[in-house]
């Protein structure tokens, strides 16, 4: 009896590319989108971050919720706790300055971390153009109204810094979410953002000046430092903070962004199919 030895069938060289899907990506742009809205209409009124103000604003909060305690409920505490009524009552500050907060530059970096690179960037993109075009179509996205002259205002480079910082965001957290990384994109996010924001203010200032022929006007260094402080130096202390919260509250968001756009159905089937007949050949 011979044995003959059939030569296997040439096996698959090529693979097809795996394909994520579509409407999984068209999702998480639209989310990304809406977010970045929301925080734009989103206002909150902080204490100016300097130590002065920030320990007058501590100190006004302490003096509220000794004011809120009922003075029958002192009295049972101090029976067991007599160094109650030794507590000074603290007398609320006179002054305290405040400042409007608007969380995008943390909700940017919580688009980069959430949805990832390039999905969280084309969102923000697509946001920043939406914000142009709107008033065109009678549409007002921006809270300042936007429009095609929106470039003028001084905060356009901010928007700028957050398309920025998406990616940023997005490209160092895109292989792992170590704490070294998560620690790194929140500084990148916050760099891109402020860096080009002050960036486009002292270019609007060279492009009056060399393009336009106007020279250098005395008040436009109290007017970069109004609009500095304004963007900049109020916000950033809060947009660190809220970056840092930004980011572990993206953590449940990415892996849900990345089941969205998992393969579709008809490419992990090839796939399946391509692997279930290179394990007979080898078989």
């Amino acid at each position: 009896m011979q044995l003959v030895v059939v030569p296997p069938k040439e096996r698959i060289q090529t693979r097809r590319p795996v394909r994520k899907s579509i409407v999984g990506q068209i999702i998480l742009v639209m989310l990304g989108i809406e977010l970045l809205f929301a925080a734009t209409f989103t206002c909150l009124e902080v204490p100016v971050p300097t130590g002065k103000n920030l320990r007058a604003s501590v100190e006004k909060q302490i003096a509220l919720i000794q004011l809120s305690i009922p003075e029958q409920v002192t009295e049972k505490v101090a029976k067991y706790i007599p160094a109650v009524k030794n507590i000074p009552q603290v007398q609320p500050p006179s002054e305290i300055r405040y400042s409007i907060y608007t969380p995008q530059t943390p909700v940017a970096i919580f688009v980069g971390y959430a949805l990832g690179w390039p999905i969280a960037t084309i969102a923000c993109t697509a946001f920043v153009f939406l914000g142009l075009i709107g008033p065109v179509f009678n549409f007002h996205p921006f809270a300042s109204g936007g429009g095609v002259n929106y470039y003028l205002e001084p905060g356009f480079g901010y928007l700028l810094g957050m398309v920025a910082a998406t990616w940023a965001v997005g490209y160092i957290t895109k292989n792992g979410r170590t704490s070294l990384n998560q620690a790194l994109a929140v500084l990148a996010g916050l760099a891109s953002v402020h860096v080009v924001g002050l960036a486009y203010l002292l270019g609007t200032c060279v492009v009056l000046a060399v393009i336009e022929g106007i020279g250098v006007q005395p008040g436009w260094q109290q007017w970069l430092f109004q609009e500095f402080r304004n963007l900049s130096w109020y916000q950033l202390p809060y947009d660190a903070l809220f970056g840092v919260l930004a980011v572990g509250a993206g953590f449940p968001l990415r892996w849900l962004s990345g089941r969205l756009i998992a393969p579709d159905i008809g490419a992990r089937k090839d796939v399946s199919r391509q692997r279930e007949y290179r394990d007979m050949m080898d078989y």
